[in-house]
């Protein structure tokens, strides 16, 4: 992996006072060392344990260890940090006499997760019924579901006031090329509720999702976005993950920044703990960050948060970050700037942006017929806002789905550089990172390596395409097994020295683990159209690119630190990081492959407090818990579905 190279803003680390505390008691760490007074005693020691702690240096950080560093028994905390990794006998003697003890009886522990591209910006549904759409269920019978839009359309119109949004989510393959191949177009939707502004989004598709307004919506929209003028409805249909998500949280929920905090706060806590996810970042529009914001002085973050600007098409003026300052690693232990990123920079709605030939008539009909042009930074607009944050600032999270993206971003990389006099080396302290690379050719390793570009892979995310029939992203079936090869080269990638970390794992980052050690993809159809319906197929994949299990998990931890800026803080368990940790219900060094996706968290300790603990654990001191509140958590698979 490289080596972690300067940053243009200095990371925001431990406060000074906490620095001169681990100092005092590095003596603790050490052989014959002298007991601290007893104001100094570790707060609360985990012991009894299997404890990885990811400790790897740069030098050994390729298969020395298959625990990926140390194993040991016990961790000793004070405050919100790690004061002391080592054997049972060593750390219980760090205890006083107000000091908690907590066996986790030969479980093992790891290292809190990170996951680098995670959109936990969300809301709790019940708490914004103004901002819940009209879900009408997949159907092969395009009529059916023309059908069932207008009647809704025509429902909402009837009970809302003029003004109020109607939105409307039609899901499935058949409704998606509705929308593609403009089969409903805007003046139906004018048609059919002039007085409201309607979204129409057709939302079972995930990242893929087509999207159309009315004119009373777009107005809405190109008056809060003076940019969005420059976007016709055709450049638009492929984004419908951004668009959604701008109009919901930067429009309708526009002013709700203390509401938005509280739902905020609701929907991490009952998304986040129990996954044994404590770092996560994604891209972040203005309400939800606000929202962020307001939790984070209040200091009821439940997760390390790493922001970045994105959309910046849409929203910011031309020349925006020439003149905006570059805040990468500025902000607070729990909540801080990673950099800024237009994500969406190819649309695999149609097809991917890739140099592979189309041997699929059927997508190769619809690639012509929709007029979509899927390789996104053909669009100057686009194309001029990666370059000046690139050249400006830290881009990180930009999707290549196809290998032709990749080819574009390193292209843009390479005219700054004429352009500008920087070197290579000036781009790897930039530290860019790419996301979800289905597609990677081999002769683009070098220069993703010469440039530090992390790669962040995004099996759990990939699971369900690699094998659906519907997705143009089944590159088997629509580009042929030749193409394989290039599929999520995770093993090429670390094989190469290029950082490489698990990223949008879906709340599941065993699931996603089990996938790049297996390289066993597995697809259960579950809509008409992808397959007989509840019939599970699997695939081993490109079984070239397995990795093993130490490697797989630095991607979620030590690896992934160096992504969000703060591998000096999180990521491994050493002295003087945050106490940050999950216990797991089984040995992932030891079970087989394709049981690494059945673990379960037992408990996530964030900063020193618990956050997380399954009643499967056992009883569990509440005073340990960060507040009453997550001591009444519900174990995963029971809690309430939310947003």
């Amino acid at each position: 992996m490289p080596k972690p190279g300067r940053l243009e803003k200095k990371n925001i680390g431990a406060s000074f006072s906490q620095a001169i505390f681990v100092f005092a008691l590095f003596v603790v760490v050490l052989p014959g060392y002298a007991k601290p007074a007893v104001g100094d005693d570790a707060d609360w020691i985990i012991f009894n344990g299997k404890v990885a702690t990811m400790d790897e240096k740069p030098l050994l950080e390729r298969g020395s260890s298959p625990y990926g560093g140390r194993l040991v028994e016990a961790v000793a905390i004070k405050g919100d940090l790690v004061v002391g990794v080592g054997t049972n006998d060593e750390m219980l003697k760090l205890a006083g006499p107000n000091t908690k003890k907590l066996d986790v009886k030969g479980r093992t522990v790891l290292p809190g997760l990170i996951d680098p591209h995670w959109h936990i910006t969300g809301f709790v549904p019940e708490d914004f019924p103004e901002a819940r759409g009209i879900p009408l269920p997949p159907s092969l019978n395009a009529n059916e579901i023309k059908k069932g839009i207008e009647e809704a359309i025509k429902k909402q119109a009837q009970v809302k006031k003029p003004g109020e949004w109607i939105i409307v989510n039609p899901i499935g393959d058949v409704a998606r090329q509705l929308i593609l191949f403009e089969e409903i177009k805007r003046a139906d939707l004018d048609r059919l509720a002039p007085a409201h502004p309607v979204m129409l989004n057709e939302s079972g598709s995930g990242p893929n999702s087509q999207i159309l307004f009315n004119s009373k919506a777009r107005e809405i929209i190109e008056r809060e976005f003076a940019l969005f003028k420059k976007f016709s409805d055709q450049d638009i249909k492929g984004d419908g993950v951004n668009l959604s998500g701008m109009i919901l949280k930067d429009i309708i929920l526009k002013g709700k920044d203390q509401e938005y905090a509280e739902s905020l706060k609701k929907y991490l806590m009952n998304t986040v703990p129990a996954t044994g996810v404590t770092t996560a970042a994604s891209r972040v529009l203005r309400t939800p960050l606000n929202a962020y914001f307001l939790l984070d002085r209040r200091g009821e973050m439940p997760v390390r948060f790493g922001w970045l600007f994105s959309d910046g098409s849409y929203y910011n003026p031309e020349g925006f970050y020439k003149r905006f300052p570059n805040m990468a690693g500025v902000g607070s232990k729990y909540l801080w700037n990673v950099g800024v990123g237009e994500e969406v920079v190819d649309s695999p709605s149609t097809g991917l942006c890739t140099t592979a030939p189309i041997i699929n008539r059927e997508l190769k009909e619809r690639f012509e017929k929709s007029g979509v042009d899927t390789c996104f930074l053909h669009n100057p607009i686009k194309r001029a806002t990666v370059k000046d944050q690139i050249q400006y600032g830290r881009g990180v999270e930009y999707h290549s789905d196809g290998d032709k993206t990749t080819d574009y971003l390193l292209e843009i990389i390479e005219e700054i550089r004429r352009e500008t006099g920087m070197t290579a080396e000036q781009i790897r302290e930039k530290r860019l990172t790419m996301e979800h690379v289905p597609m990677t050719r081999a002769d683009q390793l070098p220069k993703l390596k010469e440039y530090g570009i992390t790669m962040g892979i995004t099996p759990g995310s990939s699971a369900n395409s690699i094998l659906d029939p519907t997705k143009p992203s089944n590159i088997l079936q629509n580009y042929g097994e030749t193409y394989l090869k290039w599929y999520m080269t995770g093993g090429s990638f670390v094989r190469s020295g290029i950082n490489t970390v698990i990223s949008e794992s879906f709340g599941e980052p065993f699931v996603a683990m089990k996938l790049l050690v297996s390289r066993e993809w597995c697809f259960t159809p579950v809509l008409p159209g992808q397959g007989e319906i509840g019939v599970e197929k699997c695939k081993i994949v490109s079984p070239e690119e397995k990795v093993d299990r130490a490697t797989a998990l630095k991607m979620s931890t030590t690896w992934a630190s160096y992504y969000v800026l703060k591998e000096k803080e999180v990521g491994s368990l050493e002295v003087g990081k945050f106490a940050d940790m999950v216990v797991i219900d089984q040995d992932y060094f030891k079970i087989p492959d394709k049981e690494i996706s059945n673990i379960k968290v037992l408990m996530t300790v964030l900063g020193g407090e618990i956050v997380y603990a399954s009643p499967n654990f056992g009883p569990v001191d509440p005073s340990l818990f960060k507040s009453p509140e997550y001591a009444d958590l519900k174990p995963l698979p029971e809690r309430r579905q939310i947003r």
